[in-house]
């Protein structure tokens, strides 16, 4: 009858090269001063080691007399806006700033659009294509992609602690309550009797 395993046709690997020590055992008649040839153990795994982050602080910098300035935000979802609790904060870059700033992330090599979208509020990619395709500076601003891009721009601006733009300044200063939120093409005004 043939094996019924592939294990019962495999015989052991004999190296006759190693030393005498390592014989085989006693249920193979008959080769009493053949060595069998063992497979190197794997190396033992490595612990990681953890980077200090710049925002802790470490016995180097409380030795210099520098008082470690702590990052209060672990990521940029940590960071609360203005209005974000009644979902209504003030937007001040209009939508082409938006498109530049989504075109200089689509730059990085590890950027994944699907992945962003879900990060910023599970939008719908035909939305986020809609918004892309739009032009002006009111094109696209009813659009939920407008919003949540804006938020997030605005969440990791506070985040890695960058300044204001003069841009962004200005449209503070002429926009006390922020930009419509509404295309301004399509709207007409009856003024008439």
């Amino acid at each position: 009858m043939p094996p019924k395993r592939k294990s019962d046709l495999l015989e052991p690997v004999i190296d006759l090269t190693a030393e005498q020590s390592e014989s085989l055992p006693e249920s193979l008649p008959g080769k009493e001063n053949v060595t069998v040839a063992l497979a190197p153990e794997p190396a033992a795994k490595k612990a990681r080691k953890v980077d200090v982050g710049e925002g802790s602080s470490s016995s180097t910098d409380t030795k210099k007399g520098k008082k470690a300035e702590e990052n209060q935000y672990k990521s940029w979802r940590d960071v609360l806006l203005e209005g974000e609790e009644e979902g209504d904060i003030p937007i001040y870059d209009d939508c082409n700033d938006i498109r530049r700033k989504i075109r200089a992330l689509q730059k990085d090599p590890n950027f994944k659009v699907t992945h962003w979208l879900r990060e910023i509020g599970n939008i719908n990619n035909n939305s986020y294509q809609r918004f892309m395709k739009a032009s002006g500076p009111h094109g696209g601003a009813s659009n939920g992609t407008y919003y949540a891009a804006y938020v997030y721009f605005e969440k990791v601006r506070i985040f890695e602690k960058k300044k204001k733009s003069a841009k962004r300044i200005r449209m503070e200063q002429e926009h006390a309550r922020g930009l419509p939120t509404e295309e301004r093409r399509g709207m007409w005004v009856y003024t008439g009797v």
